[in-house]
């Protein structure tokens, strides 16, 4: 059977999950959900199981992952499952998404929660080095038996603890709000170089940039930290904190691996 899996990344967790994933599951494509959506028309799948694998932000889905589950078309689908990477718990995103599937009489089967390092540097500094190894080589393994069970056939929703999914369900609903207005809390210090790194990383299509000028951020922010996370000069702040915190992007996902992503390659 065929695997298809849509994926949505900011600072590259959930893009390597997805190719992670595809390694153990035969005859799988993979594709962006920010290219799809960029492209405008139906998204229609064929025939196949089809599987969603993006990232938790504040409890929830980023808001371009709840947008495409609203427009895909999965009359022909052979199974549903989502992977969500996190670094807290996953319940709150997958089942989000599992209700706006059923709205439209999709069922899920399945879904699952992966830990990876964390990027969100506005609650605390992002992990050593080493300990970013150690969360990504567990994952791996745990990849592998995820797989093993969507080959079998053998779906099933497992869920994190209980008090992380009921605070972050409980912070996401009035929060989300927020997230589109995360760009305006960005800003370019003095290493600014105009690079143009942080336009061609951004999923939302939300930052310009115009020669020697500073990046303007508009009103689409995903809150993915792609910006921050990719400038090569550590550049992009959010308020005064960032300053002096590290920043995170998965080794293995480069700024070209995001702008095919994005439909800019």
């Amino acid at each position: 059977m065929k695997t298809i899996l849509y994926y949505f990344t900011g600072t590259g967790n959930s893009l390597w999950a997805a190719r992670e994933l595809a390694c153990h599951i035969p005859d799988t494509e993979l594709i962006p959900m920010a290219k799809v959506i960029h492209s405008g028309g139906e998204i229609t799948v064929q025939e196949g199981r089809i599987g969603f694998v993006f990232p938790v932000y504040i409890g929830g889905p980023p808001l371009m992952v709840s947008e495409f589950a609203r427009k895909i078309n999965l009359d022909s689908a052979d199974g549903i499952f989502a992977l969500v990477t996190m670094a807290g718990a996953g319940d709150g995103a997958w089942k989000r998404i599992k209700t706006i599937l059923k709205k439209r009489s999709y069922q899920m089967g399945g879904a699952y929660s992966l830990k990876m390092p964390t990027n969100y540097m506005l609650l605390g500094d992002v992990l050593p080095e080493d300990q970013e190894i150690e969360v990504i080589t567990e994952a791996r393994t745990e990849i592998k038996r995820i797989a093993e069970q969507i080959n079998a056939g053998d779906l099933g929703f497992e869920k994190g603890p209980f008090l992380t999914n009921l605070f972050n369900s409980a912070m996401y609903q009035p929060l989300k709000g927020q997230l589109r207005s995360q760009g305006s809390r960005f800003r370019a210090d003095e290493k600014c170089n105009g690079c143009g790194t942080c336009e061609l990383v951004c999923p939302a299509y939300n930052i310009t940039v115009s020669g020697m000028e500073p990046p303007k951020w508009g009103n689409a922010c995903e809150s993915c930290f792609a910006c921050i996370n990719y400038c090569p000069r550590n550049a992009i702040q959010s308020g005064k904190k960032t300053v002096a915190r590290g920043r995170y992007h998965h080794p293995d996902v480069s700024i070209r691996d995001l702008m095919v992503q994005n439909g800019r390659e």
